[in-house]
């Protein structure tokens, strides 16, 4: 994958259709109703919009009477709470030389908060880039940086990323002139090279190259083309979930609600609808103006009569004008009469709560994950939450395969990058095996009742009920408190075996 070629269409053509997508995501999870407002209104879905998406159809004024519910973003948030709530177990050799590496690169990039950050963005765009770059000047590891698929052009080999063109808008002025940084990674001579170029162009075209130093945002950035000799591109791509039913065969993700735009357009109708119910249900009283009291002075005249008369939906009265000749025509009005809408309350919150389900279900989740549930149940935990919530912990599960595989070798190319760029001396490199936690609170009567089971069954020893008790210890913290149960019960010393049974 070259650089892109000077003057043509930005993005390229062939993935233009793709990169639309991503957009249209990233639109509904800004939950940003301007946001939608303007992507929409630019979109021909239909012949003048007459049908189609809510979002297409509003009209200038009504714009302001719009209500969005950011149920995109709730989602993504949700992926990332089910996956990174918990920090992950990391097993690896803490005490060798790779080993303290890994806990500072761990420390240092302040992993769970980026692995959370990352995890959300994933499941809002489909995936996700975690990049390595190096800057001794800032810290002296590799940096992890998170790189949206609205920012990166991959092209992946047999299924693996084989090179990828990252990109980044550095400066943009009103005339309409855009310049973009652009960085290749690719694999040379089983090297990683990195090469940058700076691009002005326009929104829709890459333009023509210029000189680094031709902006006062780069030229300090010393960007020069650089190998490092490793396995890899110093980056990963964690696809969302597979397969892209949009795209199938591609092993680029989909992500979680690519296919509820729809459900979701119309829950934002029925709310707005909902919210308009409650605007036209302000109770209101309708006056003649022959009732109205006289300005000071008792001077009507036709600019006090048009204050009065002018309609504010806010006030607490209608002022009705001109009833004389109905009076005088012999119709039967009357002077004073209150106007009250009424209000289908059930009738929204059961269509938005139906709305809401289907769209949080056909995501791949449990409606009570998202809080879908009666009070009375929602103290459940252990067994009963994990029935609740299987569908959403079978997503988990299968987010979490994309997820282990990807941060094993993120660990693996951050060991060799840490080592050709000169940050440390060589040192034998460590596989780190990821396990992440299931962000589910243990209930203590569930494990209680488990271990008096097994108890009874005579098929677990004391050092694996404390073990199970408490998984965060150590083997002689173990082996102290099943000396001290031992002690209570009376049985007087017993050997000592560890978990391979070995005395």
């Amino acid at each position: 994958m070259p650089f892109p070629k000077e003057g043509t269409s930005w993005p390229p053509d062939d993935y233009r259709p793709w990169y639309g997508k991503i957009n249209e995501w990233a639109t509904w999870y800004s939950g940003d109703p301007q946001r939608l407002l303007d992507f929409y209104s630019s979109q021909v879905f239909f012949p003048n919009n007459e049908w189609g998406r809510f979002w297409a159809r509003i009209s200038a004024e009504d714009r302001a009477n719009i209500v969005h519910l950011p149920a995109a973003g709730d989602i993504a948030a949700t992926s990332a709470n089910l996956l990174f709530s918990e920090m992950p177990m990391l097993n690896y050799n803490e005490e060798s030389a790779g080993g303290r590496r890994i806990s500072v690169f761990v420390k240092e990039n302040g992993l769970l908060s980026v692995f959370l950050e990352a995890a959300e963005v994933c499941a809002a765009m489909s995936g996700v880039y975690l990049k390595l770059d190096i800057e001794p000047d800032l810290v002296k590891i590799p940096i992890i940086n998170i790189v949206t698929p609205l920012q990166a052009i991959p092209y992946f080999w047999r299924g693996r990323l084989w090179e990828v063109l990252f990109f980044r808008t550095v400066k943009e002025t009103d005339s309409g002139a855009i310049w973009r940084l652009f960085e290749l990674r690719k694999r040379e001579n089983g090297q990683l090279v990195i090469d940058y170029k700076l691009y002005k162009g326009t929104d829709d075209r890459v333009g023509r190259e210029v000189p680094m130093d031709s902006l006062d945002e780069t030229v300090n950035l010393n960007l020069e083309p650089v190998a490092y000799n490793i396995d890899g591109l110093g980056c990963v791509y964690v696809p969302n979930m597979r397969p892209n039913r949009l795209m199938p065969g591609s092993p680029q993700g989909i992500n979680d609600y690519s296919g509820v735009i729809t459900l979701m357009d119309s829950l934002d109708f029925a709310w707005t609808s909902w919210m308009r119910d409650i605007e036209m249900g302000m109770s209101q009283i309708l006056v003649d103006e022959d009732l109205i009291e006289q300005p000071s002075g008792g001077i009507i005249t036709q600019d006090t009569v048009a204050s009065a008369a002018r309609f504010n939906k806010f006030q607490r009265a209608f002022i009705k004008l001109n009833m004389s000749p109905w009076r005088m025509g012999g119709e039967n009005v009357k002077p004073i009469e209150p106007v009250q809408f009424s209000i289908r309350v059930d009738e929204h919150l059961k269509t938005c709560e139906s709305l809401f389900f289907q769209i949080v279900s056909l995501c791949g989740y449990s409606p009570q994950t998202f809080g879908m549930v009666e009070y009375s149940r929602q103290t459940d935990s252990g067994v009963a939450l994990r029935i609740r919530e299987r569908k959403s912990m079978l997503t988990r599960e299968k987010k979490s395969r994309y997820w282990q595989a990807a941060l094993w070798d993120l660990f693996w190319q951050m060991q060799q990058l840490d080592i050709a760029a000169g940050l440390s001396s060589s040192y034998q490199l460590e596989e780190v095996d990821v396990e992440l936690q299931d962000s589910v609170i243990n209930d203590e009567r569930e494990q209680s009742e488990t271990l008096r089971n097994l108890d009874q069954a005579k098929a677990i020893s004391t050092y694996q009920k404390v073990k199970m008790l408490h998984p965060d210890w150590g083997d002689e913290d173990i082996e102290t408190e099943v000396k001290r149960i031992l002690d209570d019960q009376g049985a007087g010393p017993m050997p000592f075996f560890d978990e391979e049974g070995e005395r």
